[in-house]
């Protein structure tokens, strides 16, 4: 996904805002072919779609999408729009990895929908967010200890938000979730496929729900899995988040201590991750497969506490993604305590649309300023010490609360109670002990929601739909075929 930086970027930028193609400007889809390297069954659309929803009239973005056709056409239910969560991720990339023939999906999914990969708006093929790598990889501490590297991390993150402004424009203040949810709207009235179906997981189900609120009854299938929760403040979605990063930590350890094939069966699985973490924080661990300038080469203790979290998502791995196992996982703590911490660099951005830019943009345009003084940061650390004595905060909305401190433009969606009326049953699905979104949230998604149904799993990890099998998968796919939703609160085995 490389791009031209500066002002062959800007250039592009203004490009993208004027009035769209003829073909494409009154809603109608023109399907093609997606590309070199792209598999002949995919196809690929665009839309116009308003920047600004409150000048429909005004500049005009371009939604991207594509579509794998149902393989049965005779018993075809109509189109699903998927959603990967981040916020980030393109919907594009996962269906492609289904048009592979790496099966993601749920088998019946693509049996009897036209799986359509809806890239939000910022990401993907849709109009980009766009930041500069340079400054976002300017080497500054998570964890500042004391006030001056703290204005350290505010100036990185001034600069950041700046440079994201600069080179992605007016969009930069319209990527919010509410907007991403209208660009869905304008996307199932060009599909012409009658009501909704989507199944949306993580932060997909915070797109699910603002569209929920907007379009209860265009609906005709919602199925969330994982719950992305925009309805309390700042410091409860981060003490949730942070005591359930720690529980997966703890239970991993449980795990290795009972699995023989573990690569660290038999040790003080805990207490090896507290040293390195400590050895790591008085002198970084090298990180020699970085040599290449990929990611760093030396890992710190705070880096270590935040990119173990990503090796913690799924205990079994998705291999048609590549999410590592637990037991990779294990595999990189034995490496580090070899002195070889390469699995726990953090990796840096290569050009102006990587990861995490556009994630970190929609999440600071949907949550308010949470840390503005050093004041405010050392309660928040000292928060996440007290409910996480292993990973300390170190947790998914750790670098959002961070990265968004000096963002450069106004809240545009702020957090909210839903406020759904008229729309049919929502599944609401989740794990019990889920690292990245609690089960808490599902819960109170539920309660917020009338009709909604609760699916739990009972197990680890983070969603259900790319599980591989289990009766939860089965369930999720079964309520978008048939309308019909398991029993309410529904608890199904690992």
């Amino acid at each position: 996904m490389t791009r031209r930086i500066a002002a062959t970027a800007l250039a592009a930028c203004c490009l993208a805002l004027v009035s769209a193609a003829p073909g494409w400007a009154k809603g109608t889809i023109q399907w093609h072919g997606c590309g070199r390297g792209q598999p002949a069954s995919l196809q690929c659309g665009k839309l116009s779609v308003p920047l600004d929803y409150s000048h429909p009239r005004g500049a005009k973005i371009t939604l991207g999408f594509n579509r794998l056709r149902a393989q049965d056409q005779t018993h075809r239910v109509g189109s699903l729009i998927v959603n990967p969560g981040g916020p980030g991720g393109p919907g594009s990339q996962v269906v492609a990895v289904e048009a592979a023939g790496r099966h993601l999906w749920h088998p019946a999914l693509h049996q009897r929908f036209d799986l359509i990969g809806m890239d939000p708006r910022g990401t993907g093929t849709s109009t980009p967010v766009r930041c500069k790598p340079d400054t976002y990889n300017r080497p500054v501490s998570l964890f500042p200890r004391t006030a001056a590297e703290f204005q350290d991390l505010t100036a990185w993150a001034g600069a950041f938000g700046r440079s994201c402004l600069r080179m992605t424009g007016p969009l930069l203040r319209h990527v919010d979730t509410d907007s991403a949810a209208r660009d869905m709207e304008r996307l199932r009235r060009a599909l012409g496929d009658g009501k909704l179906n989507f199944l949306g997981l993580s932060y997909g189900a915070h797109l699910g729900f603002s569209y929920a609120e907007r379009y209860p009854k265009r609906i005709r299938a919602m199925a969330l899995d994982g719950i992305s929760n925009h309805s309390t403040s700042i410091n409860t979605l981060f003490s949730d988040a942070a005591a359930s990063y720690e529980d997966t930590l703890n239970r991993f350890a449980a795990w290795c201590s009972q699995t023989s094939s573990c690569a660290l069966n038999g040790r003080d699985v805990l207490g090896l991750f507290d040293s390195l973490v400590q050895q790591a924080d008085q002198q970084p661990i090298p990180a020699p497969e970085c040599a290449d300038g990929s990611c760093r080469p030396a890992v710190t203790g705070g880096e270590l506490r935040m990119n173990a979290f990503n090796m913690l998502l799924v205990k079994d791995g998705v291999p048609a993604i590549g999410v590592p196992t637990w037991n990779d996982f294990a595999t990189a703590l034995a490496r580090a305590e070899q002195g070889d911490a390469s699995s726990f660099s953090s990796h840096f951005a290569q050009s102006a649309r990587d990861d995490p830019f556009p994630g970190l943009s929609i999440n600071c345009s949907d949550y308010p300023r949470d840390v503005v003084s050093y004041t405010d940061f050392r309660a928040k650390a000292l928060l996440g010490r007290v409910l996480a004595p292993h990973t300390q905060g170190a947790s998914e909305a750790w670098l959002g609360i961070l990265g968004c401190m000096r963002w450069p433009v106004p809240l545009a969606n702020p957090p909210h109670r839903a406020e759904v009326h008229g729309a049919p049953p929502i599944l609401v699905a989740a794990s019990t002990h889920d690292p990245s979104t609690p089960y808490v949230w599902a819960q109170e998604l539920r309660d917020q929601i009338p009709r909604a149904v609760l699916l739990t799993r009972d197990g680890d990890g983070h969603t259900s739909s790319w599980l591989g099998g289990g009766r939860t998968r089965d369930a999720i796919a079964n309520y978008l075929i048939t309308r019909k939703p398991p029993p309410a609160n529904t608890v199904y085995p690992d």
